[in-house]
């Protein structure tokens, strides 16, 4: 490792570290713009000169620019080199405004800070600015041209490491400007990080604009619930209301950076229909009170019935201490009726991953040194966004990627796609798997003899799948495939996109061989008299919900914790008031095993802009906070099983209780966060095909993710609400054609569950004979889950008399 000295510090650093991060690592304060650790430098702001003295490298250079290397002196306080810095800030604040007070971003800008750290505090420049006309981008980036130094930053973001291709760089020389061709939303899933990598101000997160100072808010590292990849965040929040989320820093898995989902799902917080108030027999009531009476109805059931008679089900959006005191609950009643996943193949896919995942773990920043990868069954913008960026740093530094799925797929790279049925993937995956062609349609018999050659010589080769497509018996076979296609020099790493943010941890919980759909038949039949749902939702999030919700309203006693306005707490029999991730401390373990925690953000209630109309300071005063009755669901548990309600000594009893969570006693929220990889409880029941999607008489439509709006926190959070749109359905070009459609016609759906009216789209780069729906919260195609068969439907064009 190179060893050079910095204003007479030695330091040692590793290979192909530059000398700004050399400098940085003696915490030595060197003004920069354009240098990023994600984004690497190009030295283009002119801003980090360094006086290099001695070494193979001498003279006034750009430190961003210049690898360190043995026998380097370098000075940062070069008189020659702080002239030139002091001129460089003084130019690039020649048309900056002094808008400092009214701007977002101060107390977080870099501008602020570098203008100082660079010596410049006195404009000289009397002239008339160079100025220009903001332009509209959309709910989510407001733009404030004339606060831009032309560092690049943005453009390296958005269009360089984010694959966005709607936005550009305008104008020469000094006449530089950035942002689209005309006003318009900021089409790329990634857009809010234009807002972290601008250093000025230019771009500001519209959404939170003249909410707070950043120095007034609450904020702790947290991480992000909309999805299994485990991001990690930082929310703020004051006044009792969550008014931002940025992204935190973890290199094993977002990075740097955040989706838009991320950033911007996190208004189910404040979300007016939130329950905040238990409830006892449809009566309002303490949490105590509510506590008490659930613990006794569910042992009363015990006693009356037999443990078989009560079931406990959590959900992927439970944190592990909250699950693992369920699972203490379920064993101290006897009943063996405990699972985490509602979703039956969701359900049975996590836990054959968790399974059988083992040292095949691969995070993000790994599946970033892929040379080869194949995505088979998972649309990742809609499953897992960041895995998506993940695949784009792969492909830029020149691995391949292929595709393998009946949707029109839009990565922010380059791929090759094969638009194949779902009834084909099966086909696919055998074939990887076995290397017997015989079952391939000519078709595709040469790409995929081509895939083959390609995978044999990867280097670095990852496969990735959804759970919701696969479903179990496809996780299964993407899993045999990676076993059949190592060799002695490398293993094949596996990503499975699974249904939330702690489905892994759910699955490492679950003690019941059955899945839910199981337990939906012994509640038909009257064995099952009482259920216990912990933030789940088994009324709309299950395998199939018209079923469950027949079934469900024969059961005699529904016990449900939540934080959100679902069908389970609105009829529960005993309602307790749980928090959000960001009202408390606790953990989640990611779709590869990494158990990370989080830490409270804020406290919860009503936020003062509802309580006091928007005025400040209140003009209503109580000596209780208003809706701050919501407690953390694994402190409520612990008062059920009488055990200590602090978190450390609940991850201690956990920790006691199962050595695999030997890491919780000690886990940190500012650490990457250990990987966790055991056997679990596999399902007993047979696992269905992957869905058969023949065409017959009618069309075989199958539901699937979207970005928006088939999230349920993410539907519940205004300011996603525009990304959602209308219920729309997709079909090949050809497929239209035949059926009389066109691009954006209104169409009348009809499944086995009504009808619904639906826009149309068509694609090119989709399977034939196939329609395809996006799942959509609070819309006629709510019930359409995603992760089942297919149903059968026919689609009419609607006239317009």
């Amino acid at each position: 490792m190179p060893k050079l000295i910095i204003d007479n510090r030695e330091v040692t650093v590793p290979e192909g570290t530059n000398v700004l991060e050399a400098a940085q690592a003696l915490d030595i304060v060197i003004p920069h713009f354009c240098y990023h650790e994600a984004l690497g430098a190009v030295g283009s702001c002119r801003l980090c000169a360094m006086n290099f003295l001695e070494g193979p490298v001498e003279g006034l250079q750009m430190a961003c620019m210049i690898k360190a290397e043995d026998g380097m002196v370098v000075s940062t306080v070069d008189e020659e080199a702080v002239e030139l810095r002091s001129h460089v800030i003084e130019w690039a604040m020649t048309n900056h405004p002094h808008d400092c007070p009214v701007c977002d971003e101060g107390g977080e800008c870099q501008l602020q800070d570098m203008t100082v750290a660079g010596g410049h505090s006195r404009r000289r420049f009397h002239g008339p600015k160079q100025t220009y006309i903001n332009q509209e981008l959309g709910p989510f980036i407001q733009q404030e041209k004339n606060r831009c130094i032309t560092c690049y930053r943005c453009i390296r973001t958005y269009r360089d490491y984010c694959g966005g291709t709607d936005f550009g760089t305008f104008g020469s020389r000094n006449r530089i400007c950035f942002g689209r061709f005309q006003d318009g939303r900021l089409e790329s899933p990634f857009s809010g990080n234009l807002v972290d990598a601008c250093p000025t101000g230019v771009f500001t997160n519209k959404v939170f604009r003249f909410k707070s100072r950043v120095w007034d808010l609450q904020e702790a590292p947290s991480i992000c619930p909309h999805c299994s990849l485990g991001c990690s965040t930082i929310p703020g929040g004051r006044y009792r209301e969550l008014q931002r989320v940025k992204p935190g820093i973890n290199r094993e898995t977002n990075g740097f950076f955040i989706c838009d989902r991320g950033r911007f799902g996190y208004d189910h917080v404040n979300h007016p229909e939130r329950p905040r108030q238990a409830r006892l027999d449809g009566q309002q009531a303490t949490v105590d009170a509510a506590l008490t009476a659930a613990a006794q109805r569910v042992r009363q059931m015990v006693e009356q019935h037999g443990p078989d008679s009560v079931a406990f089900v959590g959900s992927a959006r439970t944190s592990l201490e909250a699950g693992a005191l369920l699972a203490e609950w379920a064993k101290r009643t006897g009943s063996p009726h405990l699972l985490f996943e509602t979703h039956r193949e969701r359900d049975r896919a996590a836990r054959i991953l968790v399974d059988r995942l083992g040292d095949r773990a691969c995070s993000l920043a790994e599946l970033q040194q892929s040379d080869l990868l194949l995505l088979i069954g998972t649309d990742l913008i809609a499953e897992g966004p960041m895995a998506a960026l993940a695949v784009r740093q792969a492909v830029r530094a020149g691995a391949q990627v292929v595709v393998i799925d009946p949707r029109p797929i839009d990565l922010p790279c380059s791929c090759t796609h094969l638009p194949v049925g779902p009834e084909r993937l099966p086909v696919f995956l055998d074939t990887l798997v076995t290397r017997k062609t015989e079952a391939l349609t000519d078709a595709e018999r040469n790409p995929l003899q081509a895939l083959l050659e390609q995978l044999d010589a990867a280097k670095t080769p990852a496969l990735l799948g959804g759970a919701d497509l696969l479903g179990s018996r496809g996780i299964s076979r993407l899993l045999d495939a990676a076993v059949a296609l190592d060799n002695n020099e490398r293993p094949v790493r596996v990503v499975g996109l699974l249904g939330g943010a702690n489905s892994y941890g759910g699955a490492l919980l679950t003690r019941s061989p059955r899945d839910f759909d199981t337990l939906v038949d012994d509640i038909q039949e009257g064995a099952i008299k009482a259920l216990v749902c912990l933030e789940s939702d088994p009324y709309r999030e299950c395998f199939d919900p018209a079923r469950a919700q027949a079934a469900l309203g024969r059961l005699e006693l529904l016990v449900s914790f939540d934080c959100t306005p679902n069908l389970a707490a609105q009829r529960a029999d005993i309602f307790l008031p749980s928090r959000p991730v960001a009202e408390m401390a606790g953990s989640f373990i990611n779709n590869e095993g990494r158990l990370q925690a989080f830490e409270q953000v804020i406290e919860p209630g009503i936020s003062i802009r509802e309580t006091s109309s928007g005025d400040h300071p209140p003009r209503e005063f109580s000596l209780e906070t208003p809706g701050a009755l919501p407690r953390p669901a694994w402190q409520m548990l612990a008062q059920v099983l009488d055990l200590p309600g602090d978190l450390p000594a609940i991850r201690q009893q956990i920790a006691t209780a199962d050595e695999r969570f030997d890491a919780l006693t000690s886990l940190t929220a500012d650490e990457t966060g250990p990987r966790i990889t055991d056997p679990v409880v596999l399902p007993d029941t047979a696992p269905d095909e992957l869905p058969q999607c023949v065409p017959g008489e009618t069309l075989p439509l199958l539901p699937v993710q979207g970005f928006a709006g088939s999230d349920w926190l993410a539907h519940l959070s205004a300011p996603l609400q525009p990304l959602e749109g209308e219920p729309t359905i997709w079909l090949h070009c050809d497929l239209a054609v035949r059926l009389g459609l066109a691009e954006q016609d209104q169409a009348r759906l009809t499944t086995p569950l009504g009808h619904c009216h639906v826009t149309v789209r068509t694609s090119a780069r989709m399977a034939d004979n196939l329609v395809l729906v996006p799942h959509l919260w609070g819309t006629a195609l709510e019930g359409l889950v995603p992760g089942g068969r297919h149903i059968d439907c026919r689609l009419e064009k609607e006239v317009n008399l």
